[in-house]
């Protein structure tokens, strides 16, 4: 046995020892883990043994060069806990051990305020699409008399989410003397993302976003498309549906019934200087 010749120190910090049951093998279990070998002072028949040559240590295995006699007395000394130097033993350390607060699992993470956290706020946490592409007219239509034209629905999972409301309506009309197009998004029956029309005038109507026609042709009712872009916080965990109620303006300011074109070209002389078009409309939850 590489045994150093040397007699057990004291300390006077309050040193933990430990005594072992010795037989003829090498492998042993210390009742404290260590880090390594220098965390504890290894005495066979009160001489100590040299560190990382007589013996090897991690966790709570004690591994010595050379087999004991089962007639040896041995015992160590824990210097690594006496001096504070002890660190946890790689995989010693579970959920149950840390006293943070919030829920521990799998898909959470510990914050700095010792705190567990859900990963990735504002991250994605479904999609719903809804593409149209239907030629389809709705007759009679303007600022205060709107076409519900789409709907969408979604499901929050958290009433802290946040539904983002984007996309677009191709739109387009038969009436010549068209003026532009505008969409209001409606949750349920509740007008949001609108325009405030008592910072301008109350005679004027309002919408979610107007595009004009952007020519002054008598015959020409060509394609606009129609932006969508609101971010809403419906505060729930219901189905909430999205409606979408567009309509065509016209030139003057009296209002007429002018009928709307959703996804074609209200210039229809059946050949293709027109064409029928496409609108996409999505919902993105996202994560608070």
């Amino acid at each position: 046995m590489a045994y150093l010749g040397s007699t057990p120190t004291t300390s006077s910090q309050s040193l933990v020892k430990q005594d072992f049951s010795v037989s003829a093998t090498q492998n042993y279990t210390l009742s404290q883990s260590v880090t390594s070998a220098n965390d504890i002072a290894l005495y066979i028949n009160n001489v100590r043994q040299e560190p990382t040559y007589a013996y090897s240590a991690s966790g709570t295995s004690l591994t010595l060069t050379e087999a004991t006699a089962g007639s040896d007395d041995m015992y160590c000394v824990y210097i690594g806990r006496a001096v504070g130097t002890i660190n946890p033993a790689s995989g010693s350390v579970g959920m149950a051990q840390l006293s943070a607060t919030g829920t521990k699992s799998s898909s959470t993470f510990l914050r700095g305020d010792n705190s567990f956290a859900e990963a990735g706020g504002g991250k994605i946490l479904q999609v719903v699409n809804v593409h149209n592409n239907d030629y389809t007219t709705y007759s009679s239509t303007n600022v205060d008399n709107k076409a519900q034209v789409f709907t969408a629905s979604i499901t929050p999972s958290a009433t802290t989410s946040k539904i983002l409301i984007t996309g677009f309506i191709s739109v387009s009309s038969s009436y010549s003397s068209v003026k532009g197009y505008g969409v209001d998004i409606l949750r349920g029956s509740t007008v949001i993302g609108t325009g405030d029309a008592s910072s301008l005038s109350s005679n004027v109507g309002s919408a979610h976003s107007f595009i004009a026609r952007g020519d002054t042709s008598s015959y020409s009712q060509p394609d606009r498309a129609l932006p969508l872009h609101f971010l809403d916080t419906p505060n729930t965990t219901s189905a909430t549906t999205y409606n979408f109620n567009a309509y065509a303006h016209h030139y003057g300011s009296s209002l007429s019934s002018i009928t709307l074109v959703v996804n074609g070209g209200g210039y229809n002389y059946n050949n293709k200087e027109t064409a029928v078009t496409t609108s996409n409309i999505i919902l993105m939850e996202i994560g608070a």
